[in-house]
């Protein structure tokens, strides 16, 4: 099993009277990608033919067959399902959770900021 890396981009949350909604579309994307990376390798390519079939020459065309792969990758990312619908409680428990992991980052984050803006007022004084 490859090393799996936690995804990067916007979370979305959304609220119906009933449940909370966290949007995962980049999670969704990243793996309809990394999927199609999987259906298109040698272990796969027999069930995945269809993308991976050469070209009436014989060839394969790399640019046709990227846009093919974005194509195929955006029609599985729209089909997809990219929220998850938390309950109450579940959206509660979710919120303390990610507080706890978030809080020391927040401090960590303004100490780095402040060692940065420290760093350039050092630098400039020293310029003039």
């Amino acid at each position: 099993m490859t090393d799996r890396k936690p995804v990067t981009g916007p979370l979305y949350v959304e609220a119906t009277p009933l449940l909370v909604t966290l949007d995962v579309a980049p999670l969704v994307s990243d793996n309809v990608h990394d999927l199609l990376n999987l259906l298109m390798d040698d272990e796969f390519f027999e069930e995945f033919l269809e993308l991976a079939a050469p070209t009436q020459d014989g060839e394969h065309d790399g640019l046709a067959d990227r846009l093919d792969f974005e194509r195929l990758h955006a029609i599985l990312v729209d089909r997809l399902a990219t929220k998850v619908a938390l309950t109450a409680p579940q959206a509660l428990r979710a919120a303390k959770r990610m507080q706890a992991f978030a809080e020391p980052m927040v401090s960590a984050q303004e100490q780095i900021t402040a060692a940065v803006v420290n760093f350039a007022k050092q630098r400039d004084r020293r310029a003039s």
